[in-house]
């Protein structure tokens, strides 16, 4: 028997999660024989809800984040009873009765979701579907965790190691590393005769990247620097106009779906930590310099590329400079990084989990 309709979910959250989503869409569509088909699950709940769920998210870890560190603190303690995560799935399930007409409309085979939402709007509801849970970071938090999860696809033997211990099965855990899209590349639009440093500000365009830019025009004619600042326009223009007033090689992007191109023609990267960007830095052997982490996801986030040695958590972004500094003297530790970065992940998560899939529909 085939998978006839896989159903792949995510939510709007960080744009990590719909990344990943629709990275093993695309895959699985190129698949014979199978059907595909991607939802925002916060579709299917009122508006309010999805305002408060989605801007709230974002309003925290902008405006709030050490509050977002105590909520993402408090509903990591004692995973088993936590009252406020029990509290919250019970609430949820009474937010999308759209979502289950859906589920009986379309009659799935397999259920994919790189978001935890899915996970409370499914608890305790008959399915004849498997459930499967993509785990978009690097450290598995409380919200990720249930016994009606049939596998959980995660990206290392570290976040394996930790879903056992918080009574996931060894058996439905695989090891498939994070969801990233095939690599075709154009060609790079940048001279590359100097040492390339990416600058990524994350979708919404945050941190102060004018600090980082002034402290690395000591290192002008040393290294060129690209920029993306997402989304964010208004900081478009703004270091654009600053850029050519720059003894530095400067080009600014805005938001881009080419950003692959980007990886191909840099030596370096400085970012914020998010489970999908961190993959496919190290996917492309790119040594990280970690900015603005939000408290709690992104910060274990950190810990794993640091503890496998391919980039540096930076508290203060003076230190940058001084960083590559120490890099562009040292080219074989440079080079041991790449090697590290190229080794911390694995390369064909959408084949590992499309055949995990396959297991799971026998054929």
């Amino acid at each position: 028997m085939t998978p006839e309709k896989v159903l792949i979910l995510y939510a709007p959250c960080g744009a990590g999660h719909k990344m990943a989503a629709k990275a093993l869409a695309d895959y699985f569509s190129r698949q014979a024989g199978i059907s595909v088909e991607m939802k925002d699950i916060l579709d299917f709940a009122p508006a309010w809800y999805r305002f408060i769920y989605r801007d709230g998210y974002y309003l925290l870890i902008k405006k709030f984040p050490k509050l977002w560190s105590l909520l993402y603190q408090s509903t990591e303690l004692d995973y088993k009873n936590n009252i406020l995560v029990r509290l919250a799935r019970k609430i949820e399930n009474s937010f999308f009765g759209s979502f289950y007409r859906y589920l009986e409309l379309i009659k799935p085979t397999e259920l994919i979701t790189t978001h935890f939402l899915p996970i409370s709007v499914l608890k305790n509801k008959k399915r004849d579907f498997k459930f499967s849970v993509v785990v978009t970071d690097y450290y598995p938090h409380t919200l990720w965790i249930s016994s009606q999860v049939d596998e959980y696809f995660v990206a290392s033997s570290q976040v394996k190691q930790l879903l056992q211990q918080k009574g996931i099965r060894e058996e439905d855990i695989t090891i498939t590393g994070i969801p990233v899209k095939s690599m075709a590349m154009g060609e790079p639009d940048c001279k590359h005769d100097l040492f390339t440093v990416l600058i990524l500000s994350g979708a919404g365009g945050v941190g102060d990247l004018s600090a980082i830019i002034k402290g690395l025009e000591k290192l002008a004619g040393k290294i060129q620097v690209i920029v993306n600042t997402g989304l964010n326009q208004k900081l478009q223009a703004k270091l654009a106009a600053a850029a050519k007033k720059s003894a530095l090689t400067i080009k600014v992007i805005g938001f881009t779906d080419k950003i692959y191109e980007y990886y191909s023609m840099s030596d370096a990267v400085i970012t914020k930590p998010g489970g999908l960007t961190v993959t496919e830095c190290l996917t492309f052997g790119l040594p990280l310099l970690m900015i603005n982490a939000i408290p709690g996801q992104e910060e274990e986030n950190a810990r794993f590329v640091e503890a496998n040695k391919a980039g540096i958590m930076v508290k203060d972004v003076k230190q940058i400079p001084a960083i590559i500094s120490s890099w562009l003297a040292e080219p074989a530790l440079l080079a041991t990084m790449r090697q590290n970065a190229l080794a911390a992940v694995p390369h064909d998560s959408n084949e590992r989990i499309f055949r995990q899939v396959i297991k799971h529909q026998g054929c």
